[in-house]
């Protein structure tokens, strides 16, 4: 352990090196101000503590995406290892106020950009070790179309990183992303990998299935569906297969990227729960936890690919966030939400992760907003 600490150090020392020009990368600075350090950019922050929040991992992050869903969880993993982290944010200053907590007083550094303005970029990265790529959008909108987000910003992202000297770079797509989909979406997301890896041939490349949690758009959408609209309806017969998984697992994975750059460098990595489950039987789990009586109608494909488009409809007033989208059906049918593993493609299990369990008590939860009132016995467990 103690060889391979000094092997990534020995890296990272490279990095800054050529970086800075050969400028000399001074150590045994714990107690430089990180303000200092911006303005320089030729200091390397020493690593002190034993580790925690409230340590100093001498790693600077950038995450790009941080103030979305699975954001907020990877900024809280390198924040609890004591890593410096760059939020990236967009639009109101208070969307990344909740990030603040997740690291020592100047180890959440907001710094606004905006994915067409390659300034605010290299401002945002020109001091990091590594860069994160979380952005992504389920949806269009007439500012942005999936290849302008998918693929041109990560390009874009992974062509800045490159040009100031960075060479760890993960990114984030998703399983079943291939050139010849059906959906959009995935197509974008094939692209999106290889335009990352044209500058950075040795970027992480993270495709987790569906991903569940407390703001998610899986059990959170299935559960308002069934509580307000009162159905849900199915493709088919909801025998479409899946493998969810949770988002601090995914989490988890980043922040181990971080951690280990030589060891995952150029790694591919599909994330999946353990359970493989159907939709039905996903929405029969919600309908059990939220007690719920909703019906489940089983509908064409041709006729489940309307009704999306329709509830994907953008309209400020009364569908500002579209939950329910095209592609969604599209993933599903395809069997997008499955870990296919193949030589060259890695998982949990080589990661020895053992990953959570969306049946679960972490799958639970989120569901507990949108419980039934009434006869509650079964929220206690008999000793």
């Amino acid at each position: 352990c103690g060889a391979r600490r000094e092997e990534v150090r020995e890296a990272r020392r490279r990095m800054l090196w050529r970086r800075t020009g050969g400028a000399l990368a001074v150590r045994g600075v714990q107690r430089r101000a990180f303000s200092t350090w911006l303005q320089s950019g030729t200091v390397e922050v020493a690593s002190r503590g034993a580790g925690g929040r409230a340590s100093v991992s001498g790693v600077v992050a950038t995450v790009f995406g941080s103030t979305g869903f699975l954001g907020r969880y990877v900024v809280n993993q390198l924040g609890r290892s004591g890593t410096q982290v760059i939020v990236a944010w967009r639009g109101d200053e208070l969307q990344n106020r909740h990030l603040k907590p997740m690291g020592d007083l100047g180890q959440i550094v907001p710094m606004e950009w905006e994915l067409r303005h390659e300034p605010s970029i290299y401002e945002a990265v020109k001091h990091s070790d590594v860069v994160i790529n979380l952005v992504g959008k389920h949806y269009e909108t007439r500012n942005y179309s999936f290849d302008e987000i998918h693929v041109e910003g990560a390009s874009r992202l992974a062509r800045i990183a490159a040009e100031t000297g960075i060479e760890q770079f993960i990114h984030v797509s998703a399983t079943g992303a291939r050139p010849d989909s059906e959906s959009k979406w995935l197509r974008s997301k094939a692209a999106s990998e290889e335009a990352v890896r044209e500058h950075i041939p040795n970027a992480v490349i993270i495709r987790p299935t569906i991903i569940f949690g407390h703001e998610d758009r899986l059990l959170r959408r299935t559960a308002f569906m069934l509580s307000r609209l009162k159905l849900f309806p199915l493709t088919g017969f909801g025998e479409q297969p899946m493998q969810p998984v949770f988002v601090e697992d995914v989490a988890y994975v980043i922040a181990s990227a971080v951690r280990d750059p030589i060891g995952f460098a150029g790694k591919t990595f599909e994330l999946g729960g353990p359970r493989t489950c159907t939709v039905h039987d996903l929405v029969k789990f919600v309908n059990e936890k939220t007690k719920q009586e909703g019906a489940v109608p089983m509908l064409p494909t041709r006729l489940s690919k309307l009704l999306a488009s329709l509830l994907a409809l953008r309209i400020p007033a009364i569908n500002p966030d579209p939950q329910y989208v095209v592609d969604d059906v599209i993933r599903d049918i395809e069997g997008a939400n499955m870990v296919n593993e193949r030589p060259g493609v890695l998982t949990f299990r080589d990661l020895e992760v053992a990953p959570l369990d969306i049946m679960s008590e972490v799958g639970s939860e989120p569901l507990q907003m949108f419980r039934k009132g009434g006869d509650r016995s079964s929220l206690f467990t008999a000793e």
